[in-house]
């Protein structure tokens, strides 16, 4: 909520400074902290460790000459609380927790705005006290009280998430799900028309849907019609891909509904022909969870069953991430980070390739790639099919093959690079190289001046130099334009909840020991017993296990003779100064730190052993 103070009075940073709870210096950070993050002045100094948090609100609240309030010595009334909707309180910042003598006591993030509390008692019928309570203290037990928002980036709390997306999306689809116990009456086969995409349950389905995928992190929700000839097996899936796997909604949606649900997420997508059924069909939908916008990106497609809808998390948070926070090892990140410094001026040029299958985190690399060197002296521009992510201060042109120039032309990645030369860009980003004709240009730009980033599909580091020589582009073009590739994979993370120490096997030593790595007898590994945060799997969230490979003097003089995957691995890990690490060991490095299991490294990993 909108700090707002008027002209004779002081403002948060006025009274935490009079009162010498912080240092110029710490402030000047909390200010920087709350801009960034878009958390009042007060929660910043807090978060950052530099007043606690019963000293702020005893400072403030005399200023203010209001009480403070503490949920930790103070039961929230939650029939009280549910006087205003989840919404109203989140969006005002307030929670009504006590009655007392007819006096409603809600505790306020800001206190001084009379237009809220004029607003609360005309919304609850009674008089209200205000009370100062911290930001954060009032979204949790908003979230308690109404089920945990639509978003957790703490990523704890395992099982008061799981517990809250079954409670919140019963909750929503209430007497729908009650009334499909009649298996028989609803899975029989209705008209299209029975179920009408206008009917509010029809609504309720899809907002049900969207909020257990936010809740569940999910990446891609399913949507896919089956369909048994006889009748009575006739069933509408919707499975989610968390982390990674599949895993079915912990709810299901009646046979009946199945063409009206995907008619809304069509009228949803504003864009999409409701009555076309016959073709793919791609669209977008917008929502906005605690204040951010999250956009879905649909495709629908035509089934022997119906139509089948896929819906793409597309979270502009994931694309904010600082390149630091992405899971790389200390020395791997200095390498990389080093690539990237120069910028400016024509002073680094060269191409970085990213490479790895699909949804192994190509893209969240490069934008953190971008997000590192974007700032206002250096010209960003990209080439995507399709722009998924909007970035502040870089230029992003969505290309479109199907689109026609002008005979034997179309619109596509090397089309768009063309163009680029002539934009005076100082980095230039290529959404993937998949022809010679693209590598050809991004090489060509490289060398004349530009910062070329792009991906690729190949296996691992060293096979990605020889697929570009195989593109058709010449070998010397190859080792003086290509700066560094890294390959990627995404593998589970140990679940923090259930979380704990076993011995290591014969053949896990095995395989460190294949590997290069000599341990001790008190060497010990971490895994997870499962838990209902996990869903019983002892894994929950993801990271990357990285392979850098750096084209310097000792990789280059080896490619220009021969561009072999195995000539220039065992030259980048055994000849070359840089004595690149293997994807596998790198993974088994976070094994031993605790962040994942063996089983998960081998098992997203090409080779076994070095």
């Amino acid at each position: 909520m909108t700090q707002r103070a008027s002209s004779n009075r002081k403002t948060i940073k006025d009274i935490l400074a009079g009162q010498n709870l912080i240092s110029p210096v710490d402030m000047a950070k909390a200010e920087a902290e709350s801009a960034k993050t878009k958390k009042p002045l007060q929660q910043a100094v807090v978060d950052l460790g530099f007043v606690d948090k019963l000293s702020v609100l005893q400072a403030l609240a005399a200023e203010w000459e209001v009480q403070p309030v503490l949920f930790d010595d103070v039961q929230v009334d939650s029939r009280v609380a549910k006087l205003i909707s989840d919404a109203m309180a989140r969006k005002l910042g307030v929670l009504p927790f006590l009655r007392e003598d007819g006096i409603v006591l809600v505790a306020m993030a800001d206190p001084r705005d009379p237009l809220v509390l004029e607003d609360l008692r005309a919304k609850t019928g009674e008089e209200v006290r205000p009370f100062l309570a911290m930001p954060e203290d009032i979204e949790k037990e908003l979230d308690r009280i109404y089920g945990t928002a639509l978003d957790h980036d703490d990523g704890g709390g395992g099982d008061e998430i799981h517990d809250a997306v079954e409670r919140k999306t019963q909750e929503m689809l209430g007497d729908i799900l009650e009334n499909a116990d009649d298996i028989e009456g609803i899975e029989a086969k209705t008209d299209l028309m029975e179920v009408d995409a206008s009917a509010p349950e029809v609504e309720r389905i899809v907002n049900a849907i969207i909020l257990a995928a936010l809740q569940s992190k999910a990446s891609d929700i399913h949507i896919e019609p089956f369909e048994d000839p006889a009748g009575k097996k006739n069933r509408l899936i919707v499975r989610f891909r968390v982390d990674g796997f599949l895993k079915e909604a912990p709810f299901r949606i009646p046979w009946s509904y199945r063409n009206a649900v995907i008619a809304k997420i069509k009228i949803l997508t504003a864009s999409m022909n409701l009555t076309e059924r016959r073709i793919p069909q791609s669209g977008r939908i917008e929502v906005m969870a605690k204040g951010r916008p999250i956009e879905f990106r649909v495709e629908t497609i035509p089934t022997v069953y119906g139509e089948s809808a896929s819906l793409r998390l597309l979270d502009r948070k994931s694309v904010q991430v600082d390149i630091h926070k992405l899971g790389f090892l200390d020395d791997i990140l200095e390498k990389l980070l080093e690539q990237l410094k120069g910028i400016g001026g024509k002073k680094n040029y060269g191409m970085i390739l990213v490479t790895g299958p699909t949804g192994s985190g190509k893209t969240t690399t490069l934008y953190a790639c971008l997000n590192h060197v974007n700032r206002p002296d250096i010209r960003i521009i990209t080439a995507e099919n399709p722009v998924e992510y909007n970035i502040d201060g870089i230029v992003q042109v969505a290309v479109n093959p199907d689109i026609t120039l002008a005979k034997d032309r179309v619109f596509n990645f090397a089309t768009a690079l063309r163009s680029f030369l002539r934009l005076d860009p100082d980095v230039i980003m290529v959404g993937e190289v998949r022809d010679k004709e693209t590598a050809t240009i991004a090489m060509e730009a490289a060398m004349t001046g530009h910062l070329v980033l792009s991906t690729i599909h190949t296996n691992d580091a060293a096979s990605t130099v020889s697929r570009l020589a195989e593109m058709g582009p010449p070998a010397y073009l190859v080792a003086s334009t290509l700066k560094c590739v890294l390959a990627q994979r995404l593998c589970r993370m140990i679940c923090p909840d259930c979380k704990g120490p076993v011995t290591l096997s014969a053949d896990e030593r095995e395989i460190f020991r294949l590997n290069g790595f000599e341990l001790t007898e008190e060497t010990t590994i971490y895994k997870g017993a499962g838990c209902k945060a996990c869903s019983n799997t002892g894994l929950k969230g993801r990271l990357g296990i990285h392979e850098l490979l750096i084209m310097d003097e000792t990789v280059r003089r080896v490619a220009l003779s021969d561009l072999t995957a195995d000539s220039i691995r065992n030259a980048a890990i055994y000849h070359s100064p840089q004595r690149m690490r293997t994807m596998v060991q790198d993974g088994l490095i976070k094994v031993l730190q605790g962040l994942t299991t063996i089983n998960e490294v081998l098992g997203v990993s090409t080779e076994k052993t070095s």
